[in-house]
């Protein structure tokens, strides 16, 4: 399951990053603030709900002839000459990796928590003031005012400067009730937590910062509708400079943008005729979905890692590419033939080959197909364990067993070259590998004819 979130994680990032470079290639410098706001929002939503998301559909026109026969004493075995070496392969480079994620991720969790730990004792340690539907958190110390959710944070100087004035016309607390109100706060709890699994995406910090900028170009609009001195405001958010209070969580009236604020202020509205970009939203929208969601073959050639070549197949139908991606310590243990069973110390057909390499190992569909049978109801230790039947065009099926994960459904057409699954040792063998068959008409034949 982590290699899947791998590429869910992946795949999201990529998302995200197109969404924020679109906003700064054509809506950074608008004054259409609430929709920016919203594009980015949608953007966040639309980039964890995109990978998750499969639009194929099926144009392959295949036969169901090639049924393979099961039985739990069948033949399946890889031979993996010790057991010591599948202790030492338990300990893979994504292992590790994925170690290392989870630390990081863990870290970030504990700055979140802290954080929101923080913001709860520095509302239980001060005064609070009931003033409509908010809640106005008297500071002892020299601060800029600060919101999260329905919660104001104020200095208490700053406050009494307005008991007089209860409307909610100052401009320092208008600013902050208008952050309150537009909910400014779900958006950035949102980003925080994908930021959290995001980490390692310099973009997703990017996009935190265009978020708070829009948030503040929002406030101060509303405050300007409400007080038009825009030159008594703007001295305003320099006077507050000093008073920078850094917490990330809360809506923070002066966020280190004051010169951006500042020339949006002064920047005149943008023409009706400037909308029509908002046209170009669509487009990206649909390239995004055909991308993530549609099925497309992946075809490379790679110095060492060649899945296949023009020149060595004449149809992406026919099984014509090595099942598993070729890292070291990738090969063949057993072939098609007469053999001795591993297991069972008896002569036998082994109707397959056998392919060692390490658990977590991509394996790739041979050809274009349909996905026949992913097995769920396997019995870890006996037979095939988790397998999937690929049947393709011109009668040919393709079996892949012995996978430790899925990377695909039932029902589903594939391209030769996607990822179906991952090597493994989930029925009954020795060691891991993929245990790989071809049948071409309803009768098993060397799948290494056909590499």
């Amino acid at each position: 399951m982590m290699s899947l979130f791998i590429i869910y994680l992946i795949e999201s990032s990529i998302s995200v990053s197109i969404i924020y470079f679109f906003y700064e290639l054509f809506l950074k410098r608008d004054t259409w603030f609430r929709f920016n706001r919203f594009f980015l929002l949608f953007g966040l939503i639309f980039s964890l709900l995109i990978p998750l998301l499969d639009f194929s559909a099926s144009e392959i026109i295949v036969n169901s002839q090639n049924q393979f026969v099961f039985s739990e004493y069948l033949d399946v075995n890889s031979v993996v000459k010790t057991v010591e070496s599948n202790i030492t392969k338990s300990v893979t480079r994504p292992n590790l990796i994925a170690l290392f994620y989870l630390l990081i991720v863990s870290l970030f969790l504990i700055r979140l928590f802290y954080q929101l730990v923080k913001l709860f004792k520095t509302i239980n340690a001060n005064e609070i003031i009931n003033y409509k539907n908010y809640k106005i958190v008297l500071l002892d110390y020299i601060s800029s005012p600060f919101s999260f959710f329905n919660y104001i944070f104020i200095d208490k100087d700053d406050y009494g400067s307005t008991d007089n004035n209860r409307n909610g016309s100052n401009e320092l607390l208008l600013h902050e009730i208008i952050h309150s109100q537009q909910k400014h706060s779900f958006d950035i709890i949102l980003i925080e937590f994908i930021l959290v699994l995001q980490w390692f995406n310099p973009f997703i910090y990017r996009y935190r910062q265009a978020c708070k900028e829009i948030h503040e170009y929002l406030a101060d609009k509303g405050v300007i509708m409400v007080n038009s001195d825009k030159i008594a405001y703007q001295k305003l958010i320099i006077d507050q400079i000093e008073k920078s209070f850094n917490v990330s969580l809360a809506s923070q009236f002066n966020y280190s943008l004051t010169k951006k604020r500042i020339k949006m202020m002064t920047r005149i509205n943008s023409g009706k005729l400037s909308k029509l970009k908002f046209l170009l939203v669509f487009p990206l929208i649909a390239i995004m979905i055909m991308a993530f969601t549609i099925n497309t073959s992946i075809e490379r050639t790679l110095s060492g890692n060649q899945l296949y070549s023009q020149s060595q197949v004449k149809s992406t139908s026919i099984p014509s590419i090595f099942p598993v991606k070729k890292d070291p310590g990738v090969e063949i243990s057993s072939g098609y033939g007469m053999r001795m069973h591993p297991t069972k110390k008896v002569e036998m057909m082994h109707n397959a080959v056998d392919i060692r390499a390490p658990k977590g190992t991509p394996v790739y569909a041979t050809a274009d197909g349909l996905i026949r049978k992913v097995e769920k109801n396997f019995k870890q230790g006996e037979g095939y364990g988790k397998y999937i039947i690929i049947d393709h065009e011109s009668g040919y099926s393709t079996l892949y067993s012995q996978l430790s994960e899925y990377n695909t459904t039932e029902g589903k057409e594939v391209k030769r070259g996607d990822i179906i699954g991952f090597v493994g040792q989930t029925g009954l063998s020795v060691g891991t590998h993929l245990h790989y068959e071809v049948m071409k008409d309803g009768k098993n034949v060397n799948p290494e004819d056909y590499f």
